[in-house]
């Protein structure tokens, strides 16, 4: 997924957001059964093939699926341990070298949980739909304050709900590339 905008596929945005939503809808699932990524950014995922609906100004009939890759980092919580106490600290590995989401470097217990989703959104952070409820969404899940990114279930269902009513048609527009969001 690392390649869906900026480089040589000419994905729509509806393409890449699709890909965003199946992204949220992998980690949900994961996050379901108590497994936290720790390295989520979107190139751990793959995708199929690329639409490159910009290409041909039509809605593909099919979307490829996005698959969640790479768990070498990943923690699994207990079932049977409550959310309040699914906290860890510090990065996956000593010599981390992506992106870290702040409470990650802090030294202090954080929700590895709202963890992903910073890193999920900082890897599109540089990505802009122009369609203004989309790109709020993606910056709230890339929001400093905790408490305001949504889950990664929570986020799929926004983005879905709102892809959902707008004519797909209405998402064949070029992405736009800019510098990365500041964290809110």
């Amino acid at each position: 997924m690392d390649e869906c905008y900026g480089g040589w596929p000419k994905n729509a945005v509806g393409d890449i957001v699709d890909m965003i939503v199946q992204a949220l809808e992998a980690i949900a699932f994961v996050h379901s059964l108590g497994i936290v990524h720790r390295d989520l950014c979107k190139s751990n995922y793959v995708v199929q093939w690329h639409p490159e609906s910009l290409s041909t100004m039509k809605v593909p009939l099919s979307r490829p699926r996005a698959f969640l890759t790479d768990f070498e980092m990943a923690h699994e919580f207990p079932t049977e341990l409550s959310s309040d106490d699914r906290l860890l600290t510090g990065s996956p590995v000593e010599d981390y070298q992506r992106p870290a989401p702040p409470e990650m470097t802090s030294g202090e217990p954080y929700d590895p949980f709202k963890a992903d989703i910073w890193q999920l959104a900082e890897s599109f952070s540089d990505f802009r739909t122009t369609v203004s409820d989309i790109d709020e969404i993606l910056a709230e899940m890339f929001s400093l304050d905790v408490s305001l990114r949504p889950t990664a279930a929570e986020a799929r269902d926004k983005l879905a709900a709102i892809v959902h009513r707008i004519p797909p048609i209405d998402l064949l527009i070029q992405p736009r590339l800019l510098k990365p969001l500041p964290n809110l």
